[in-house]
Order: structure tokens, then sequence, then C-alpha cells
């Protein structure tokens, strides 16, 4: 039985809504392109062996939030996976982020999971490499979150969880230190990097380098 597949994709007054696995013709093709052009908010950055979806310039809502852009998207890079992640409104009124992973294969695009983020608004920064894992860090509002860095694997399953006071504990210093030290969000200190070897990332934190396993979830520092 056909997986149903509802991907919308709003770029440049540009939308496209599909059903089954996407082709790259056409209209799909056309919106693939323009996102990978990257659009007039939104800015990526390419990592050894991963790929960064950056902060972008946010959107004021009528309460002076500043929200996420309503679409981001990063591609692997082979670009073999693309992660998109969709700001929108949950049952209940609250800002929610839903967050998609799409496989390419041959001349086709089909989604591999889709989940609607636990994060207030949606996390500030994600990663998606070759091999499917992606990496969830900080929430795109300041807060003390339990999902400050989590991992998916391919499966859409929730590998690693760590919240802010683990971080705090690895590195060994207060949490008004971590805090005080970071560069972007609530304890980011700037971009994580990719290991060569594609199984370890080091992310800018509390003054130093905290390291996290890819293949285990265990942090370092």
């Amino acid at each position: 039985m056909a997986v149903l597949i509802g991907w919308l994709l709003v770029a440049q007054g540009v939308m496209a809504t599909v059903n089954g696995s996407i082709p790259f013709i056409g209209t799909a093709q056309t919106t693939i392109t323009q996102l990978s052009l990257g659009l007039a908010w939104s800015s990526w950055t390419t990592l050894p062996g991963f790929a960064l979806l950056s902060q972008s310039l946010p959107v004021l809502g009528q309460d002076s939030i500043p929200y996420p852009p309503i679409l981001r998207h990063e591609t692997s890079p082979a670009g073999n996976y693309h992660l998109i992640l969709t700001l929108g409104k949950d049952k209940a009124g609250a800002q929610r982020t839903t967050a998609s992973l799409f496989e390419t294969l041959g001349d086709r695009c089909q989604q591999v999971w889709s989940h609607t983020l636990p994060h207030s608004y949606g996390p500030r920064l994600a990663l998606v490499n070759d091999a499917g894992t992606v990496v969830l860090l900080d929430e795109w509002i300041n807060v003390a979150s339990p999902r400050a860095i989590v991992v998916l694997d391919l499966d859409g399953e929730v590998k690693a969880q760590h919240s802010f006071d683990d971080i705090v504990e690895v590195t060994g210093q207060s949490r008004a230190e971590v805090v005080d030290q970071a560069g972007q969000g609530f304890w980011l200190g700037g971009n994580p990097e990719m290991a060569l070897t594609g199984d370890r990332i080091t992310i800018p934190a509390a003054g130093g380098q905290l390291s996290l396993d890819l293949a285990t979830g265990e942090m370092g520092f």
C-alpha cells in the first residue's frame, strides 16, 4: 500500500502539494531548485559530511514574538536527504514545527518520516547527514530546554536526548556560566562542526567544545 505523503512547500510564491513520491520534474523540481538556491530570508552552511540548517531572519507575529521562518529546508552534503521544517499551529493553537525527512531515489523524492516536534516553535539549529541522521540543537526561544540536543535516527526515532542541565553537568560549570558564554540561543557558543569520520560532531559551548557521539549519543567536554 502506497504511503500517502503530504508535502507543502511555500517559497517565493511557489506552492506544491504532492501525494506519493515526488518526481524531480516540473513544479516539484522548480520548488526544490528554488529552495536549494536559498530564500531571501534564509541561509545555510554546509559542513564536512553534514549540512547545517542555520538561523534565519525571524518572522514577527502580531504579539511581536520573533517566529522562525514558516519553512526551512536543508539538504545533506551528497543531496540524498532533504530535511524540511515547517512552522504552524497545533490543535491547541500553539506554534509548533513539523520536521519531515525525504530521501532522493533516482529522479524521485520519497518521504522517510514526518513528526511534529515538541520544541516551542522549533529547534534553533538542525543538521542532516548523508546517513539520514538528524540532530536538533537548542530551542528557537531562549529556554532551559529538556530537548537541548536531540538525535533522530533514519526512522525518525529518538536515538539520544539531552537537556540543558545535562549539558551543564558535563561541562562542570554552573548554569549561569553556560548561559553567559552562549553566542546564540540559550547555550550554543557557535556553529557545530562534523568530524571527517562522520560519526561525531563538536559543538561550541561554555567556552569549550562539547562533543556528541552520533553512534551512542554520549556527550563529552
